[in-house]
This record gives C-alpha cells, structure tokens and sequence, in this order.
C-alpha cells in the first residue's frame, strides 16, 4: 500500500471538518500512467485536484468515492482500492478496445468569506452570470456557502482501441462523440455536455493539453450539449466543465455546483 505521509495531515483535516481541497483548486481529473495500455496490463491510476492541468495527487478516500469502476465491452466492474493509497489503485485492462474508468466523489461543502473571493472562484469557467444572479436573490455577500460535486472519467486505449465513449449515467458528465485515438491530428474534438442524462446548452468547455502555451482551448455548446474545440495539439488532454445553480435551499448552501472532467492521449 503506497501511503504518503501527507495522508496523514489529509486524514486529520477531515476528521477536525476541515475542507482539504484547497478554493483555488478548480479541476479534478484522473491520470493514467499509461493511456495505452496492451490487454492484460494493469495501470495506476491518480486522482488529482488542481488548476491548469497541473495538480496534486489525492489519496483514495472510501467516504469520499460514491463510484469508481471501469466499463469496458464486457460491461461495468469496480475498481479494487485500498484506503489511502496514492495513487488510488492499480487497474486491470483484461479487454481490447476503448475503456473508460469513471470516478464519481461525494459531494462536499465549501464557504467563500466574501462574494470577491467567491467571484474569482468562478472567474475563467463561464458562469459571469452567477454574481449578478446571487445579488437579485437579495442573498447575502459575505460566508457564501457552496455545495459541490465532481465526476471524472478518463478514455483508455487498450490494444486496438476500438470503440467509443458514450454518457455512463453521471449526473454531469462530458461525453467525446466517438472515439478520441481516432480523430486526425487537426481535427477538432467534438463533445456533448449532459446534465442528468439530457444536453444542457451555453456550458463552457476546456481543452488543457500541457505542451500547448494557448491551452486551455474552449468552446460552448449549443442548445444540443455540443461543442467542437479547435486547435487541440498532441499529447495528454483534460475536458473539463462546470455548471452552477442554486442549491435546494434543504440546506445552508446558497449554490450547488456540478464539475466533470475527461482525460485522454491525443494521438
């Protein structure tokens, strides 16, 4: 079991109620080793938080994770991990063809101190429109809590790759429409954004690939969920999407965000 010593302090964190993932963490992601793995190879996989395609690990955490699996052509089965590992598990590629491991993490609470820090949260993800909309709610601008969710998957060419990504029933998720390993070089990356199975249109996507000085790369869907991003080079890409309304009231949160993510080697 490869425990890291920052688990430690991560464990006590949670236990005292405090928030471990940092407010200038945005994305969340899953990084493979390996995303080509042949049939039969097993490859960690990390989960990481950060900004900008650049993050830190995070240790498999039981109460934290409500999913993590990998479907394959044979169907879907959990992922084995252990507590505190870190990276979170080794996964097995029995199958050829296009894999996709799904990370589902509980959904957690945050406070912003001022609406200024809540509003450069939200700077860069396309929702310029929820400052104006907290302030006509007459809510008020200091202690803003936010609810927050996030779901990740990450596309695996295993052996010959065949196949594609498709919706895998997260509540917000990006889909690739087809297979990203066969798209040409120069070709934009089509996605389709859902929102509890249907398209949910004017959500901002971004494309973060680690060679390119222009990343990320965005684009917005359309009132079908579908975007088309340009000038992606090659190499590791992560999709990534947020969507924010107000929470249900049930609670002390005000807003209730939804983050979903997608990683993948250009080829």
């Amino acid at each position: 079991m490869r425990q890291f010593p920052s688990l430690v302090l991560c464990v006590l964190m949670l236990q005292c109620g405090m928030h471990v993932t940092p407010v200038t963490a945005h994305e969340f992601w899953l990084d493979m080793i390996d995303y080509a793995p042949k049939p039969g190879s097993k490859i960690p996989v990390v989960q990481r938080t950060g900004t900008n395609f650049l993050g830190d690990s995070y240790p498999y955490l039981r109460a934290s994770s409500k999913r993590f699996s990998i479907i394959d052509k044979l169907g879907e089965r959990a992922i084995k991990a252990i507590e505190g590992d870190d990276p979170a598990a080794d996964v097995a590629f029995p199958n050829a063809g296009l894999a996709v491991v799904v990370y589902e993490r509980a959904a957690d609470t945050l406070t912003h101190p001022t609406i200024t820090r809540f509003i450069e949260v939200l700077d860069g993800e396309g929702l310029d429109h929820v400052p104006d909309q907290h302030r006509a709610l007459g809510w008020p601008e200091t202690d803003i809590r936010e609810d927050y969710a996030r779901f990740a998957k990450a596309l695996v060419k295993v052996g010959n790759g065949q196949g594609a990504d498709r919706a895998v029933g997260l509540r917000f998720e990006i889909v690739v429409e087809g297979n990203p390993y066969n798209l040409d070089r120069n070709a934009d990356i089509p996605v389709r954004v859902l929102h509890e199975g249907r398209p949910v249109g004017n959500v901002l996507v971004k494309a973060f690939n680690r060679g390119d000085a222009q990343s990320p790369k965005s684009a917005r869907t359309d009132v079908e969920g579908r975007a088309s991003i340009s000038g992606v080079p090659s190499g590791e890409v992560l999709l990534s999407a947020v969507i924010m309304m107000p929470a249900d009231q049930k609670g002390s949160a005000k807003w209730s965000s939804l983050w979903a993510s997608v990683t993948f080697k250009r080829p």
